[in-house]
C-alpha cells in the first residue's frame, strides 16, 4: 500500500495528501476509489484473519484482530526464522518443559517427546529407547529422573551416539535419585547430570570385589583379595595402577582365628604390593585368603 503517487489528479503535496484552502483558493487533495477501496481492502484483510466478520457498526475491529488468537500463530519448536514471536513460544523458548510424562517399562521415544520431562519409575530393570539424534533439531532436549527401584537403561538405536563427559556410547545406565538432561549437540546426544558422573575420567570406578573408585581430589581407593601361597605370602595386583604413588595398604585375613598380614618392606610399586601372613603362632600355610583396600592417587 502506498499514497495514490500514480494518480496526478489526487493533487498530493510532497508526496501526501493536503487539505483545501478556501482563502487563498487552493484545492484540496482528492482520493480516487482506488486508493479508497485498497486502503480499506487492507484493513479487512487483517479483520478476517482475526477470525472477525466486518461490520460497519463497529470501530474496534482492526484494534480486535490485532489481539486475536486466530492472526498469531505459535511458531513450532527450535523455528529459528523471523517470525513473529508469541507468548506460548517464548515462554516455551525460556526453558520451560513442553509436558511431562512417567515411564515404567520398555519405551521407544519418539520426536513428540522432545521437549518433556520423563519420570523413570518401576520396580524392574527395562530399556528406554531414545529418538534417532539424525531425527531431531539441534538443541533437541530431554530431561529424566530415575525414581525406580532397578536400573533403568538409557540407550540409542543403531551407532553410539550417548556421550556422557566426552566419550561415545551406545547407552548409560541410571539408577534411582539419578537425573540427566540430553541435548543434542553436534550430532550426540550429550549428557548433563548426575547421571553423567560416573562416566567421568574423574569420577570413573569399578563395582565389585575386585574395584577401585577415583575421587575428585585426585585420591583412589582400591580393594580386591587374593589367597597365600605355600610361603604364606601373596602378590597383589591393583584393579589400576596409580597414576602418581600408592602409600598406603591394609589387608585382614579370613579365618577362624588370630593373624597378622603385613606389607612386605619394600615392594610396593603402583602396580601392587606383596603381603605375608602368620597366625598366632607364627606359621605360615598355602590358601588364607585376604582381603585387602589400598590408597593412593
Amino acid at each position: 500500500m502506498d499514497y495514490p503517487n500514480s494518480v496526478p489528479s489526487a493533487g498530493l503535496v510532497n508526496g501526501k495528501f493536503v487539505d483545501e484552502d478556501p482563502l487563498t483558493g487552493k484545492p484540496g487533495s482528492l482520493i480516487p476509489a482506488s486508493w479508497g477501496n485498497g486502503v480499506t481492502e487492507e484493513i479487512l484483510g487483517v479483520v478476517r484473519a482475526g477470525g472477525l466478520t466486518p461490520s460497519e457498526a463497529s470501530n474496534t475491529q482492526l484494534l480486535g484482530a490485532l489481539r486475536s488468537t486466530q492472526l498469531f500463530k505459535t511458531a513450532a519448536p527450535f523455528d529459528v526464522s523471523r517470525s513473529a514471536a508469541t507468548c506460548e513460544f517464548v515462554q516455551r523458548a525460556l526453558g520451560s518443559y513442553a509436558g511431562s510424562r512417567g515411564i515404567a517399562g520398555a519405551t521407544q521415544l519418539t520426536i513428540a517427546d522432545v521437549g518433556c520431562s520423563i519420570g523413570l519409575g518401576g520396580d524392574s530393570s527395562y530399556t528406554v529407547t531414545l529418538p534417532d539424534v539424525t531425527t531431531v533439531p539441534n538443541g533437541a532436549t530431554l530431561g529424566f529422573h530415575c525414581r525406580s527401584n532397578a536400573p533403568v537403561t538409557i540407550a540409542h538405536p543403531g551407532n553410539p551416539r550417548i556421550s556422557p563427559q566426552g566419550v561415545l556410547l551406545n547407552s548409560i545406565v541410571m539408577n534411582g535419585g539419578e537425573s540427566a538432561t540430553l541435548v543434542k549437540e553436534s550430532g550426540v546426544w550429550t549428557v548433563h547430570g548426575t547421571a553423567s558422573l560416573k562416566y567421568a575420567a574423574l569420577f570413573s570406578g569399578l563395582a565389585g570385589n575386585p574395584g577401585y573408585q577415583k575421587h575428585a581430589s585426585g585420591n583412589i581407593d582400591q580393594w580386591g583379595f587374593g589367597t597365600t601361597d605355600v610361603n604364606g605370602e601373596m602378590w597383589v595386583n591393583f584393579p589400576i595402577s596409580f597414576p602418581n604413588a600408592f602409600f598406603s595398604c591394609v589387608a585382614n585375613h579370613v579365618g577362624g582365628d588370630g593373624a597378622m598380614v603385613i606389607v612386605v618392606g619394600g615392594t610396593a610399586t603402583k602396580q601392587g604390593v606383596r603381603l605375608k601372613v602368620r597366625d598366632s603362632m607364627n606359621r605360615v600355610a598355602a590358601g588364607w585368603t585376604v582381603f585387602y583396600f589400598a590408597k593412593g592417587y
